[in-house]
């Protein structure tokens, strides 16, 4: 397995782990995303831009393996 599908792989997991934050705010709550008070927002949306930096991450070494090789 490629590190490029690695790198999805997991960053799916933070997207997921992102989800199911918001999901048990909403559950326990009522609420999605409340803005006044930032406790699991806080997690959520750091699990998603984690995720979101692997996949630029993964996105550029790609590029860069590529351009070097040629």
């Amino acid at each position: 397995m490629s590190n490029r599908w690695v790198a999805v792989f997991v960053a799916a997991v933070f997207f997921v782990l992102a989800f199911l934050i918001l999901y048990d705010q909403k559950i326990t709550f009522g609420f999605w995303f409340q803005i006044s008070d930032l406790h699991h927002e806080t997690f959520a949306l750091a699990s998603a831009f984690f995720g979101l930096g692997l996949l630029i991450g993964s996105a550029i070494t790609e590029t860069n393996k590529t351009s070097k090789s040629a």
